[in-house]
């Protein structure tokens, strides 16, 4: 053999090795998000481990190994009666500045052991971070109290203090227009109908429901329970997510704050 010949042998297995190893990192990342994550979930997952691939290659490899992304599907909300209707003070600025908290909630149905159960959850748009969420087997105002309550005790007041939702009716109800008056919060609220008020719950509960949750719903409350617990630790902590360049967003309150700071 060639020296040529040799040292091009060489270089060829040495990629296949490269490229081996790469595989291995993208399936990991790809079974970490539960068979969800597309090409660039994946590619931003490398980029936070120090691995540099380019999008066709990630894409090429997870073909390569049989991963392909979930695909979504339409879900729709239904409301009824409310008592009080706010105005929308977001008025869909979904990046506040460095004196401005909002804090934006939501609910859901989800299927447990054949039954509605209600998961009403709350991020703060900062870094699109979950800050408080709660399942519960009822639609009423204590669901969305409980979750704004776990929700205050993870933020930090800022000068402005806003908390926004749709105009579902257990959001203006007086149990939780009190609960939120008691935080010296703004309440705002999305125009009737018109979902994209509220869009960065509207992609959260997509993200859940069609990247982790179980297909038909869970055998019994306390699997769903910790199954929610596990999904809001993977999405905090180790999702990628584009709002924050490819940071998760505890990482990426770490960078916010350093900047604030």
């Amino acid at each position: 053999m060639s020296e040529s010949a040799y040292y091009a042998r060489l270089k060829r297995r040495q990629s296949v090795e490269k490229h081996t190893a790469l595989a291995i990192e993208i399936k990991v990342i790809f079974e970490a998000s539960r068979q969800s994550a597309g090409k660039r979930t994946v590619q931003s997952g490398l980029r936070q481990k120090g691995i540099r691939a380019s999008l066709r290659l990630t894409r090429n490899l997870m073909i390569q190994q049989g991963l392909f992304s979930k695909q979504p599907q339409k879900w729709h909300n239904r409301n009824k009666e409310i008592e009080q209707v706010f105005a929308n003070h977001l008025n869909r600025e979904f990046t506040p500045d460095a004196q401005t908290t909002v804090l934006c909630g939501d609910t859901t149905y989800i299927k447990v052991n054949g039954v509605w159960c209600y998961l009403a959850v709350v991020i703060n748009l900062l870094n699109r971070q979950v800050v408080g969420w709660k399942l519960s087997r009822h639609h009423d105002a204590q669901l969305v109290v409980d979750a704004l309550n776990h929700a205050m005790l993870q933020t930090k007041r800022t000068k402005t203090m806003l908390f926004h939702s749709d105009q579902g009716s257990i959001y203006g109800s007086k149990q939780f227009t009190q609960c939120v008056q008691n935080y010296k919060l703004t309440q705002s609220m999305s125009r009737r109908g018109n979902c994209w008020d509220n869009a960065p719950m509207e992609r959260w509960f997509r993200s859940f429901k069609y990247e982790w949750m179980a297909y038909g719903g869970y055998v019994d409350f306390e699997s769903a329970v910790n199954d929610i617990k596990d999904y809001v630790m993977y999405y905090n902590h180790i999702r990628p997510h584009s709002y924050n360049q490819g940071l998760p967003p505890i990482l990426a309150e770490k960078t916010y704050r350093g900047l604030l700071n």
